[in-house]
């Protein structure tokens, strides 16, 4: 997490994992502009383990959005190597069931899984890298690094850190039905579709707008909303205040 402004979604966030009985550690990756004993508190509370990393900028031409900027600071799950897999997870999500299974859905020969994107109403074949699964390894995350600064000209740059993955995982990625990662653009551009699997959704993404930062009319929100009210009451009943 690498703005204040998302704090309250971060708590909503670890309350959901573990409201469905998530068996993994519930890692935070905070930067310098979050680490500060007030955020802490409050993160930890909700469930998670923070852990200080720095900012990777974003190489090459800075992205002309303030927050994409710093979104190849991602790249710090695959130092997590105390964690065999790690299933990565944008603040702006929301669990909604138990994916226990994403832990052991890696084949030996794959290293990388996420679920395709949405443009507008078009699926495309490239992945959106707010949800995605990884084997965590030191070598590999040099190798990302190095990549990603050497060879630019390869990847979308104004996708930042989606777009570098999109080239650098290319055809091996094991692709994930949109259960795991319910981008909200399903629901505006393509609501038929969003309402054929909406009942075995398992993380909802609000990618077109952001939780706790304004109202919403969107029908997906009332998740949150209802999520939010939960861990408030969780909250005031532990340390009588919000």
């Amino acid at each position: 997490m690498n703005t204040r402004n998302y704090i309250r979604m971060a708590e909503v966030l670890g309350y959901s994992l573990m409201k469905h009985n998530i068996n993994a550690r519930r890692i935070m990756m905070v930067t310098k502009e979050t680490n500060t004993v007030g955020i802490i508190d409050r993160l930890e509370f909700a469930g998670w383990t923070t852990k200080l990393v720095h900012v990777i900028p974003q190489p090459g031409k800075p992205s002309p959005t303030m927050r994409f900027r710093q979104m190849f600071t991602k790249l710090h799950i695959w130092e997590l190597t105390e964690c065999d897999v790690a299933v990565f997870l944008d603040v702006d999500t929301l669990v909604l069931k138990n994916f226990n299974e994403l832990f052991t859905i890696l084949p030996n020969e794959l290293q990388f899984a996420a679920t395709p994107d949405i443009f507008y109403d078009n699926y495309v074949f490239n992945i959106n890298a707010g949800v995605f699964v990884c084997k965590p390894n030191v070598e590999l995350f040099q190798t990302l690094l190095d990549d990603s600064i050497k060879n630019q000209d390869k990847y979308d740059q104004n996708m930042v850190e989606q777009g570098f993955f999109n080239y650098y995982f290319k055809l091996s990625t094991l692709r994930l039905p949109f259960i795991y990662n319910a981008n909200l653009a399903i629901w505006k551009f393509n609501n038929l579709d969003w309402k054929a699997f909406e009942d075995q959704i398992k993380i909802i993404h609000y990618t077109l707008e952001k939780p706790s930062l304004q109202e919403s009319v969107m029908e997906p929100f009332s998740h949150w909303n209802r999520t939010e009210a939960e861990f408030l009451a969780y909250k005031n009943k532990r340390t009588g205040s919000l």
